[in-house]
Formats: structure tokens, sequence, C-alpha cells
């Protein structure tokens, strides 16, 4: 009688178990998408956007690379010019005073 009744439940369970995996799986991924869990194509679309953004900080921190010895020479011409100014000024300032002074 025992492996009469195995039988049985063993016929049940499995009849019913593509059922019940079904519903779990429903279960399962609508817990998953109440609580906004990411999803593998989530992850691959951030892994996609940082690659790009990895890309595009790249090239700019090889421009910025390149421009950085430009941009010293200009503030060294800038300096030299400053200078100059400050001298041109102190000879007109000095001109103004021996004109107002005659």
């Amino acid at each position: 009688m025992s492996s009469a009744r195995d039988f049985l439940r063993s016929t049940v369970s499995d009849a019913s178990l593509p059922l019940v995996r079904q519903l779990l799986e429903d279960v399962v991924m609508e817990v998953l998408n109440d609580r906004q869990v990411p999803t593998r194509t989530d992850f691959h679309e951030l892994r996609d956007l940082v690659n790009s953004l990895r890309g595009q900080v790249s090239v700019s921190a090889g421009a910025s690379r390149k421009l950085e010895p430009r941009i010293a020479e200009l503030e060294e011409a800038l300096a030299r010019v400053t200078a100059d100014r400050d001298a041109l000024l102190a000879r007109v300032e000095a001109l103004e005073s021996k004109v107002k002074g005659s």
C-alpha cells in the first residue's frame, strides 16, 4: 500500500511541479520589480555607459595634457608683458612728473 501511495504522491508532485515553479518564478519576478532591483540588462546598460564615458574622459584628459605646456607658455608671456607694462607706466609717470615740474 505504501508503494502505491508513494507512486500517487510522486505522480501528483511531478504534475504540479511546472505549475508551482511558474508561480514561484512569477512571485520572485514581481518582488524584484516592486523593489526595483536592477536586472542584468540594467547592469549591461550601466557598463556600456561607463565604458563610453571612460572613452570620452580619456580623450579629454589627453587634450588637456597637450594644452598644459601651451598654457604655461602663455602665462610666462603674460608675466613678461605685465612686467613691461609696469615698467612703461613707471616711465610715463616719471615723464609726467618732469613735465608738470617744468
